[in-house]
């Protein structure tokens, strides 16, 4: 009778371990967009960033294929309209619209997906550098932690010298586990820094603001 007990705590142990493990299949979309009204520039105290984390652990998205891989480019994209639109105004430039599918745990500390898109700048960043994490609990967990950096104009630099506590260098939040791409500082180029934890629903499209950046995002169970 023991060892019969031991055998059913066994089994009990393997299915709970195994529905803790459990996963879903999610198709994450993305609109990151710059905000042309450079107002907030002027307005707002920004720190210096030269800066990047660069975490060998995160994933690259690969190319699509016909099966189901882990982190492939979806082919098919449902933000289309909402991409057209910020393409025709002038108020806004899309910086990177693209999507992956990719399981999701239970767990606030997801495996993040790299980012990087737009053009290389003087000092060896791109515009849009970072990562993307997804995770899950009660609800989904979306985590952006990206890096926006852009050429200032003459007016917006003068701004920024006068500002003393924007000299102080600053290291991202993930410097302390993760190696460090360092840049040299150009005055003329402002780095800002997105990194918002935000809890969603499925098949909903969601906003994320900032005074000069924004993301739109959707995240869609896949069969």
């Amino acid at each position: 009778m023991k060892r019969l007990l031991k055998v059913i705590a066994s089994t009990l142990l393997l299915t709970t371990s195994l529905a803790a493990s459990a996963t879903d299949w999610y198709q994450v979309e993305l609109i990151i967009f710059a905000n042309q009204d450079r107002t907030a520039i002027s307005e707002e105290h920004w720190p210096t960033i030269q800066e990047i984390p660069e975490n060998p652990k995160a994933a690259q998205i690969q190319r699509a294929t016909t099966e189901q891989l882990p982190f492939q480019a979806l082919s098919d994209l449902s933000l289309k309209n909402e991409a057209s639109r910020l393409k025709r105004s002038s108020n806004y430039r899309v910086l990177y619209h693209g999507g992956w599918i990719q399981p999701v745990y239970h767990t606030q500390t997801p495996r993040p997906v790299h980012i990087r898109a737009g053009e290389v700048l003087d000092n060896g960043m791109h515009e849009l550098d970072g990562y993307i994490g997804v995770g899950r609990g009660r609800y989904l967990h979306f985590r952006p932690n990206i890096f926006f950096s852009q050429y200032l104009n003459p007016n917006e630099l003068n701004t920024l010298q006068s500002d003393t506590t924007n000299n102080q260098p600053i290291e991202s939040a993930s410097a302390a586990t993760n190696t460090i791409n360092h840049f040299p500082a150009i005055p003329e180029i402002l780095t800002i820094n997105l990194d918002q934890a935000r809890r969603m629903r499925s098949d909903e499209v969601h906003y994320i603001d900032h005074p000069l950046l924004g993301i739109i995002v959707k995240i869609t169970p896949s069969e």
